[in-house]
């Protein structure tokens, strides 16, 4: 593939330095003649896309009508034939090999990668035993080995088994939560907003940064205390710092907060002086 591209690059350089000097020529002999500097230079240009298009339409044709000639009388010898052939079968096996060395399995995906592999594997072998001995491919390429399997490591078994571990405990926890909030909100909220609310706390326990949402109306019967302990609780719970626990619950409930300053919703959001209606619980985090 390398060797065609370097030919096609140096045909094309040779075309273009050809038309070229025949423009330079051309706009030589009308200076000769006594024409102006922008006369020249126009006959240079006109001259290389005229011969351009013409060499494209040579190309074209040649390709559309004389090729197909040339290849149907030389597909009569028996030797050309072959050669074509046998030519055709190394490319497609090339292109097989090198699908199969450079293809690794990338985590849960490594069993479908060894299936995938396997048929390439026995194709390959099958083509090559149609082919002469003298044309066979070898099983190894610059002393190496082809894998005919690629089985997930060890470590990769760990590791996985880790990580499904890891987001069973996170869905655990995010699930405490928001079955805290239904039951705690419940007569405060709207279905609408309940729904909503847990979608914004889903949010922002999936992202590092808060996420883009509208205000949430409560009931008159909470008051800004409520909201803070509510705040204190799910952020405790979600392993959220105070300070950005703060700045959501003040986005959220922009109208039951808008008297509070983030820092003293900061400030005050394990308070237990007052009266409330939602006390601290420590049992969700």
């Amino acid at each position: 593939m390398e060797q065609r591209k370097i030919e096609h690059i140096t045909l094309h350089l040779i075309v273009f330095g050809t038309i070229s000097i025949i423009g330079v020529l051309a706009r030589q002999t009308v200076l000769h003649y006594g024409w102006d500097e922008f006369s020249s230079y126009l006959i240079l240009v006109v001259c290389s896309i005229v011969i351009g298009a013409i060499y494209l339409n040579l190309q074209m044709a040649f390709r559309q009508l004389l090729s197909p000639t040339i290849e149907r009388c030389f597909m009569r010898f028996e030797g050309y034939r072959n050669k074509t052939t046998v030519t055709g079968n190394l490319i497609v096996h090339q292109e097989l090999i090198e699908n199969i060395i450079y293809t690794e399995p990338i985590g849960s995906e490594s069993d479908t990668a060894a299936e995938v592999s396997n048929p390439s594997c026995s194709e390959l072998n099958e083509d090559v035993a149609e082919l002469p001995k003298e044309e066979a491919i070898p099983s190894t390429i610059n002393n190496m080995p082809i894998e005919e399997s690629n089985q997930p490591t060890e470590y990769e078994i760990f590791r996985a088994n880790a990580m499904a571990e890891k987001e069973r405990a996170s869905q655990e926890k995010l699930d405490k939560v928001l079955a805290y909030t239904k039951q705690n909100l419940v007569l405060y909220l709207s279905e609408t907003d309940l729904n909503r609310l847990c979608g914004y706390i889903t949010e922002y326990y999936l992202s590092d940064s808060l996420p883009k949402m509208e205000q949430i109306k409560v009931d008159a019967q909470l008051k800004t205390i409520d909201i803070m302990h509510f705040g204190w609780n799910i952020g405790k719970a979600l392993g959220k710092p105070r300070l950005q626990t703060a700045t959501f619950i003040k986005r959220v409930f922009a109208h039951t907060l808008r008297d509070s300053e983030i820092s003293t919703i900061e400030r005050k959001m394990s308070h237990t002086e007052s009266e409330c209606r939602i006390k601290l619980d420590r049992k969700i985090a």
